[in-house]
């Protein structure tokens, strides 16, 4: 029998049963060992920092679990059945974990959701249309999932939405025109899918701060509104009309990307290179590494003053002191090489960071890519326990999939530079970190995962080839 604290009321002992199975199920009792009641106010599992979180409604005679945070703890397996006996949850994530099979149905039984987050798993079908009875939620995040089909009709009831997160999916078809009745919304990720036709009419609502269509068959005109203060967005990789940005660098860029011979009347250039979250640098070897301390937004793209490259970014990082600029520093000395002010700064990401070079000379190029860890520690303590992995994409083919700056350098602060080759064909370079949810997302503090790059130079080659490899790795 579990232990109930004096004067605290008792857990409904239906949901007491389903907790004790989803928690052997998931292998989770080192850390879920019930010998006091779930609900115990003061239990280590109840503080609003912990996970895996359990947290109750213990107003009436009987306490509910109103919150399960099962956040990065690498369970597996399909959703059990006993979530559904907690009727009265209003937060669940069970984010970045390796959760397959459908999405349950019976995921629309659990009316008192407010946040529901499930992002960064391996989940296959479609989106259930059940999710529109959940009336009350205000985030719904299912991004880096394999799910697939259009977004249900039944998601117009969703209007409390604040934070609509499907990035990163196979979703496919046309926007429903609901969503411009989403008057709530500020965030709205639909990047990388398989999404067509034109925006919806006033899809830009007073509220929306950051959209990111990037990445679909999506075209037509942007809405005036797109031009509003505060607002970011990312429109990189589709057939958006360009000249329907208001703003003059970000039309530019558009047309560089998009190919286009309104791109500048510039010469077309044979190398570029980065200082990524940091200002302009001349390196000991005469490498003029161009200013990219432009604050960034959670869903944005920036172009450099000469058009010759151009950078985008798609997530939010939450509780992470770097995480407003999207850059990191240090004051401390890199290791292993002579160029330490290039790796004091990098450009970080919490999910998709993507540099393109403009306006290339079509032929082959060597690439250069600069990394040192800065934020994870060399400690036998916890705070050594972070493991950042990140994939690298050059020219849409994987280089590398779950990259370790730390592994590779042999530890954190030592300067590491990975040297690739590829061939453009269309004037554009495309080099993408992206963060697949792997590795941890918490340690030293929260938030410390996705993409890290601390520079990136790119120059003209000659190697007889037609496809990206990588030719070497160094550590300076």
């Amino acid at each position: 029998m579990l232990k109930v604290i004096a004067g605290q009321a008792a857990t409904d002992p239906n949901e007491v049963a389903a907790l004790n199975k989803m928690v052997d199920y998931w292998n989770l009792r080192p850390k879920l060992n019930f010998t006091v009641d779930p609900c115990t106010q003061n239990a280590t599992w109840a503080q609003e920092s912990a996970n895996p979180r359990i947290a109750c409604d213990c107003s009436a005679s009987v306490c509910h679990v109103t919150h399960l945070k099962l956040y990065a703890l690498d369970i597996s397996g399909e959703i059990p059945k006993e979530l559904f006996m907690l009727k009265e949850l209003m937060d669940l994530s069970l984010g970045i974990n390796n959760l397959t099979g459908p999405v349950p149905a019976e995921l629309g039984n659990l009316t008192e959701l407010i946040s529901l987050s499930f992002s960064s798993n391996n989940f296959d079908g479609s989106l259930p249309r059940d999710l529109g009875k959940l009336t009350s939620l205000q985030q719904l995040r299912f991004q880096g999932t394999a799910l697939e089909g259009p977004i249900p009709s039944s998601f117009s009831a969703l209007t409390k939405l604040e934070d609509l997160l499907l990035r990163n999916c196979l979703v496919a078809g046309q926007l429903p025109t609901q969503l411009s009745g989403f008057t709530n919304l500020q965030i709205l990720y639909l990047g990388s899918n398989n999404l067509s036709g034109e925006l919806p009419a006033n899809i830009v609502t007073p509220k929306l701060v950051a959209l990111d269509i990037s990445f679909n068959s999506i075209s037509g005109n942007l809405p005036l509104d797109s031009a509003k203060v505060g607002f970011s967005m990312n429109t990189v990789g589709t057939s958006i009309n360009a000249n329907s940005l208001l703003d003059v660098k970000a039309s530019t860029m558009l047309h560089c990307l998009q190919g286009s011979t309104k791109c500048s009347n510039k010469v077309p250039a044979s190398s570029f290179s980065i200082k990524c979250g940091g200002n302009e640098q001349v390196s000991a070897a005469g490498i003029n590494f161009n200013d990219d301390s432009e604050t960034l937004g959670a869903a944005s793209m920036h172009a450099s003053s000469n058009y010759q490259w151009a950078v985008s970014n798609t997530g939010s990082f939450i509780s992470n002191p770097n995480g407003p600029r999207y850059i990191a520093q240090i004051d401390s000395q890199i290791t292993g090489t002579l160029e330490s002010e290039v790796y004091k700064t990098a450009r970080i990401s919490p999910s998709s960071l993507r540099y393109y070079g403009l306006g290339l000379k079509n032929r082959m190029y060597n690439i250069e890519l600069h990394f040192a860890e800065i934020q994870m520690e060399d400690s036998h303590s916890w705070k050594g326990l972070g493991k950042r992995l990140f994939d690298i994409y050059i020219q849409g083919e994987k280089v590398i999939q779950d990259f370790s700056i730390r592994n590779e350098a042999g530890g954190s602060k030592r300067a590491l530079v990975k040297r690739f080759k590829a061939n453009v064909t269309n004037t554009v370079m495309d080099i993408h970190f992206f963060w697949a949810g792997r590795g941890t997302c918490c340690i030293p503090f929260q938030s410390t995962y996705g993409p890290l790059v601390s520079a990136i130079h790119v120059q003209q080659g000659f190697l007889k080839c037609s496809h990206v490899h990588a030719v070497s790795s160094s550590i300076f």
